[in-house]
């Protein structure tokens, strides 16, 4: 199961969501600088982010639960989330991708791909 908590520390809502489709994607938030110095030396500056990583993730959810989370979406979207993933590990951050765009493959069927940005406790 994959649990979506909101405003971290103190959780007030909790939204439980089935399993994501496969191919999740999880990334290193990393970014890479080059800079020419005046006599013609190439630099490159490599700029952690203290362990974030994005999380991409695609839920397919019924008509329900789809409105159940697009509520918790709008209501927490500027909080900081706490995301129990299916593989059991907890991650603090916040959803990135906005507009949230469902898509409607089939009648009573929805699915959404959220982004997401945190750090693994």
């Amino acid at each position: 199961m994959f649990y979506l908590s909101a405003p971290y520390p103190l959780l007030q809502t909790t939204s439980v969501l089935p399993n994501p489709q496969f191919g999740d994607a999880e990334s290193l938030r990393v970014t890479v600088t080059r800079k020419l110095t005046m006599n013609g030396v190439r630099r490159t500056y490599i700029k952690r982010h203290d362990g974030r990583r994005r999380l991409q993730w695609t839920f397919r959810l019924t008509r329900a639960k789809a409105l159940e989370v697009r509520a918790f979406i709008y209501s927490y979207s500027a909080s900081t989330v706490r995301v129990t993933d299916h593989n059991g590990r907890i991650w603090l951050g916040n959803f990135v991708s906005n507009p949230f765009e469902f898509d409607t493959p089939t009648k009573g069927v929805q699915t959404i791909q959220l982004e997401f940005e945190g750090v693994e406790q």
